[in-house]
């Protein structure tokens, strides 16, 4: 067997490698492996927010709301450093179109991901399942609540417009729990394959912006 190496000009080198710095900034990590950081911002609201490293779409940990009565979710309108541009055709680091999240639910109707932004407020939301507050503007995203881990991917500016992103609210509303992992703001459409397990194959999942 014979093997072939070829050896790249330093130019070639620094070229490729600004393009995977590039291809890095039109990402934004919302919720991956920083649940701890997450927990200490989603103040707000009456769920038990927790680290899941047993129940995770992928890699150790996940965020887990649990209800115990009350409106069933955590939420900060004005998340830390929180100004993502939503728009049409983004092109700078701050500016995105599309998101994309996991998520599971164990028992009851419904779990919904509510986004806050200007103008509409928290105006932009998904659920799965039933809307079970009646929490509208709400696009339903599954007809079941996803029992297994479901991820979906969404273009925010399709579905509302342009507007700047400032907030989340995880919200499981009822059952035992929700479960939420790899929420990205991201720029172009295609960010990842999903195998036949659903799980993010891909590499974007490992690149992240703090």
């Amino acid at each position: 067997m014979k093997c072939r190496f070829c050896f790249l000009p330093s130019s070639v080198f620094v070229l490729m490698l600004l393009s995977c710095f590039a291809f890095a900034s039109e990402i934004v990590t919302i919720l991956d492996e920083n649940v701890d950081d997450v927990i200490k911002y989603i103040t707000s609201g009456n769920g038990k927010p927790a680290k899941s490293t047993n129940d995770k779409f992928k890699g150790n940990e996940a965020l887990k709301i649990g209800v115990s009565g009350g409106d069933g979710q955590n939420f900060n309108a004005n998340a830390p450093d929180w100004k993502f541009e939503i728009i049409e055709k983004p092109s700078t680091p701050n500016e995105f179109r599309y998101i994309t999240f996991a998520w599971r639910k164990d028992g009851g109707e419904g779990i919904q991901l509510q986004l806050h932004g200007n103008p509409g407020t928290w105006g932009h939301r998904y659920h799965g399942g039933a809307n079970v507050k009646n929490w509208n503007p709400s696009i339903q995203v599954s007809k079941t609540i996803p029992a297994k881990w479901e991820v979906h991917t969404r273009d925010l500016f399709k579905d509302w417009k342009k507007f700047q992103l400032t907030g989340i609210a995880f919200t499981a509303w009822d059952g035992t729990a929700g479960y939420w992992d790899y929420v990205m703001l991201h720029q172009g459409e295609s960010v990842a394959s999903v195998d036949s397990k659903g799980k993010i194959t891909a590499i974007w999942a490992d690149l992240k912006r703090r």
